[in-house]
């Protein structure tokens, strides 16, 4: 998440997520197809690596 602080976008926070797809019909989870992977690869990073509390 970014705010503006003056010309420079401030980072405030950052948050990993899971998605899953589900087939219509059954209910069940299904793989994710090349095409829909290629369409989310923009939005990919690297994963985040948490630190231990």
């Amino acid at each position: 998440m970014h705010a503006p602080e003056g010309d420079e976008p401030v980072l405030y926070a950052k948050a990993a997520t899971t998605i899953v797809l589900v087939d219509a019909a059954s209910g069940r989870p299904r793989r994710i197809t090349e095409s829909e992977r290629a369409a989310w690869t923009p939005f990919s990073e690297a994963p985040i690596e948490f630190r231990r509390r």
